[in-house]
């Protein structure tokens, strides 16, 4: 008896081990057949390219970590994008200045973040049915916002994110960097990360300990609406123009790169370097397709494939 319950601690770490590393297990499967089958693959022009092409939702899926640790959720991240970049690209035509269209894209992000979270923290309601919510009607505001019509014409701000590099490292890449980092420090450093592990272990426990559960929720969302502003600069700055569904879709692929990354939906734990790890994974996958002449029609259900075999391993391990 003493030997078997002995061994089961041995089990159920050669378990965790097996999910720990799955995904990277993934990845380098997924490099070394892309590059058996086209060796472009390892070309740096290539895989600047898959940096650039990950890079926004690079940018979103770090915020969305944050509120997926403290069991939270934004599915309005697609269309506060898109908001906030037409808001950021009508301040640019009509006032002719980058610093003020950043500015204003930035501080919408951070407002639709902040009414996100005080609802989702004075509501009974979950994040889910919140967020929900305020996607329909953020979808509608970008319509109304921008006639429904694409802005063009972002001068300065495209020279920066469309065409600009610094040392052939393309600047959107800098800017994901740069959100990795912060979101890193802000999980592991900082009192409001603390409190989101606490809040997505035990929400009960964190309040009873004295956290201000209700502060902090909106304090994370505000953070992260001001991450999705960030994202919807750099977006607009890649295609010169902001249109009013650019963001469609990426509220999915934010959740599934933080949970193919090892972030649990029902929070408590997980790690921005994962989420890369996650995002990485999809952009692999993306190019690979492309690369080996995979037509468009299958493109999504080998991608669907990966992602809940991914996933599906990862909660085994």
């Amino acid at each position: 008896m003493s030997e078997a319950i002995a061994e089961k601690p041995a089990a159920r770490r050669r378990s965790w081990d097996i999910g720990r590393y799955t995904l990277l297990i993934t990845l380098v499967a997924i490099v070394v057949v892309t590059a058996i089958g086209n060796p472009r693959f390892f070309t740096i022009n290539n895989l600047f390219n898959i940096l650039l092409q990950i890079s926004v939702l690079g940018i979103l899926a770090a915020g969305q970590t944050m509120l997926i640790v403290s069991a939270g959720l934004d599915l309005s991240v697609g269309a506060a994008l898109s908001v906030a970049g037409v808001v950021a690209a009508l301040t640019i035509v009509s006032t002719g200045s980058i610093a003020l269209g950043i500015a204003a894209g930035l501080a919408t992000g951070a407002l639709i973040g902040f009414v996100n979270g005080l609802l989702v923290a004075t509501n009974r309601a979950t994040p889910f049915i919140v967020t929900l919510g305020t996607m329909t009607l953020l979808q509608g505001a970008a319509i109304v916002i921008s006639g429904g019509s694409p802005i063009n014409g972002m001068g300065a701000l495209f020279d920066v994110f469309g065409l600009g590099d610094l040392f052939g490292v393309p600047n959107p890449v800098y800017a994901l960097a740069a959100t990795l980092v912060v979101v890193f420090f802000v999980l592991r450093r900082t009192v409001l990360g603390r409190s989101a592990f606490a809040i997505g272990g035990n929400e009960e426990a964190a309040r009873l300990s004295g956290i201000p559960v209700r502060s902090r929720k909106i304090g994370l969302y505000t953070l992260n609406g001001l991450i999705v502003g960030v994202g919807a600069v750099v977006l607009t700055g890649i295609l010169d123009s902001a249109l009013p569904n650019m963001g469609n879709g990426y509220e999915l692929r934010t959740i599934a790169a933080v949970v193919i990354g090892g972030t649990p939906l029902f929070g408590g734990r997980g790690t921005v370097v994962g989420t890369f790890g996650g995002v990485l994974l999809l952009g692999l996958v993306s190019n690979s397709m492309n690369l080996l002449g995979v037509g468009a029609n299958y493109q999504n259900v080998v991608l669907g494939l990966i992602i809940t075999a991914a996933v599906l391993l990862q909660k085994r391990g």
